[in-house]
């Protein structure tokens, strides 16, 4: 080996070093940052390229001229990531709809104040004017509780409409904020690609495009693939919404009875009929059922209480004599516009007691108004209007039970894998310093060896 073999090692050991320190320095400075993907380089050994008097093999065992960079490296498991980005879509589902279902549960108190807690106040108030049929107060009563229960059913109905107006605008929000993530990733499919062109792949630009896919797969199922210079091929339900640098974007439609969420003008549907379907799975089926289904419910009491209570009321005679008067008014058969009538509203003594006018005293249409507390009228003749509003709200507290679990357990499979991934491709402060350490000694010998060259080198000259 000659001294200028000794002096061209010891340069490229010192850049190779160099460029080896750099990596180090990147992974610590990056160690909390978001989404990195620990750096590495590989050494390789470096043999003679040419033949040249200064190059020449001037004896046995010199056959190089030490070591350079091999490769860099962006240290990634693809299977890990794509498990963990499946796993987020199950869990931005669940908490999703956990979220929703909380509120709509908060709409439904037990207790005091409950629904079937009003009803029982109502059908009291109807027992008490049995037992006074002529009474005032009894009247002023159940006018008042009657009142009172129809403001709930008319606040439940404007508070379920504004979680859907709410829920509509997520939605909405949520697709703007997919289309732009589908366009970021694209952006970042051809910067990629023209940085691989050039030889110097983009590794920043890399963990860019894997935090976005990260966070696009909270909204939807996501199927990722390579696809040569095209980079990532992303599709959901099928449907290539990234292909290179060409998105396919979201389109919602709310103009319908229900949401359609389709892909751009092709007219195919976005379906999510699943419990892994991301947040558009959990605002879709808020949307299409839950928050439909408890309107319903409310409608159905309304009406059916309204049919009933009527049919009695207005063959019974009031305090005045009045008769064929509608305790509830009779267009009010939803949730939202049930009310008492306006003769009732006026004066309370038209209310009836009584089921024979010439019968003073006579407490017959009281006593059947009190007795629907028990008439089996909903459900196919099943359940009594008490029991509807409590199995209304007990099924309703069931979801959110369920959607807590699922998001619990989910939590658990994405911190799992997360915590995989990370020991992959997460930096280890302890494994890097280890490293520097590795690469100070190693700057220190070639630094011995370009001495030692150095005063090979003067001694010739000396001669």
């Amino acid at each position: 080996m000659s001294i200028n073999q000794l002096f061209q090692i010891s340069r490229r050991s010192f850049q190779t070093l160099d460029a080896a320190m750099n990596v180090v320095g990147q992974n610590v400075s990056n160690a909390q940052t978001e989404g990195y993907h620990r750096r590495r380089v590989t050494l390789e050994a470096t043999d003679f390229v040419g033949r040249g008097i200064y190059s020449r093999s001037i004896g046995p065992g010199a056959t190089g001229y030490g070591a350079s960079i091999g490769s860099y490296d962006r240290v990634r498991d693809q299977l890990l990531s794509k498990a963990t980005w499946e796993a987020k879509s199950g869990l931005g589902y669940a908490e999703e709809k956990n979220r929703i279902m909380s509120s709509v549960e908060g709409l439904f108190p037990t207790g005091t104040g409950s629904l079937d807690s009003q009803l029982n106040d109502f059908w009291n108030a109807w027992s008490d004017l049995a037992d006074n049929p002529l009474g005032t107060a009894e009247r002023l009563n159940v006018r008042n509780q009657a009142e009172t229960f129809a403001d709930t059913l008319n606040r439940l109905d404007a508070d379920l409409t504004f979680l859907q107006s709410q829920t509509e605008a997520d939605l909405s929000d949520g697709v703007d904020a997919v289309n732009d993530l589908l366009t970021r990733i694209a952006e970042l499919n051809r910067t990629i690609a023209q940085a691989d062109n050039q030889g110097t792949p983009d590794f920043a630009a890399q963990d860019a495009r894997d935090q976005l896919v990260k966070d696009l797969s909270e909204f939807a199922p996501v199927r990722v693939s390579e696809s040569g210079n095209d980079g990532y091929l992303i599709t959901i339900n099928g449907m290539a919404v990234v292909q290179g640098d060409v998105t396919t974007p979201l389109a919602l439609d709310l103009s319908g009875s229900a949401p359609v969420l389709s892909f751009g003008d092709s007219g195919v549907t976005l379906n999510t009929g699943g419990t892994d379907d991301g947040k558009f799975g959990a605002w879709m089926s808020a949307l299409t059922d839950d928050l439909p289904d408890a309107r319903a419910a409310l409608d159905e009491m309304a009406s059916t209480l309204v049919t009933e209570v009527n049919a009695l009321h207005s063959g019974g005679y009031g305090l005045d004599g009045s008769t064929g008067i509608d305790f509830f008014d009779p267009s009010g058969v939803t949730a939202g516009t049930i009310g008492v009538s306006d003769d009732v509203l006026a004066d309370a003594n038209v209310i009836a007691a009584s089921g024979d006018a010439a019968a003073e005293g006579d407490n017959a249409v009281a006593l059947a108004l009190a007795d629907l507390r028990n008439a089996p009228l909903f459900n196919g003749g099943t359940d009594t209007a008490e029991d509807f509003a409590i199995n209304l709200a007990a099924d309703i507290g069931a979801q959110v039970a369920t959607t807590a679990t699922m998001a619990e357990s989910q939590t658990g499979v994405v911190d799992y894998l997360d915590a995989i991934e990370s020991g992959v491709s997460g930096v280890s402060i302890d494994e890097e310093m280890t490293r520097m350490i590795e690469l100070q000694q190693s700057f220190a010998a070639t630094a011995r060896v370009l001495d030692t060259a150095q005063r090979m080198m003067d001694t010739l000259l000396a001669l």
